[in-house]
């Protein structure tokens, strides 16, 4: 099967900054407490179920996250999201890794403005 046939949506390729935060089962109770998106990456594309990432930090599958990203005209994006696959990426020779994140419905409105934006 082609990787392209398993999308369910369109993606849309764009370069943008966002900050996160890893959720730590153990620290859980102060992550959630704590609104502080401290650690930073790019967005290299994002559909309506998620995004691709690229950062300096390599995320293990299944690592929970909480991201804000500002979409062009339409502000401020947050919502929870879980790595669904993540590898190394050795092009230009620094030290990168793509990850694939899937969106987690928490923050409904934030979705349907990343959804509207989509379908703009």
């Amino acid at each position: 099967m082609d990787k392209l046939e398993k999308r369910r949506d369109d993606r849309v390729l764009l370069s943008l900054p966002f900050h996160y935060k890893v959720f730590r089962l153990e620290d859980l109770e102060k992550d959630v407490r704590d609104e502080t998106l401290s650690l930073k990456a790019a967005v290299e594309n994002v559909s309506q179920g998620g995004v691709q990432v690229v950062s300096s930090h390599p995320f293990a599958v299944g690592d929970v996250l909480e991201l804000e990203l500002v979409l062009p005209q339409a502000g401020k994006v947050r919502t929870v999201a879980k790595i669904v696959w993540s590898r190394e990426d050795k092009k230009g020779g620094e030290n990168r890794h793509r990850s694939g994140v899937q969106f987690i419905p928490v923050y409904e409105e934030d979705l349907k403005k990343l959804n509207d934006y989509l379908k703009g």
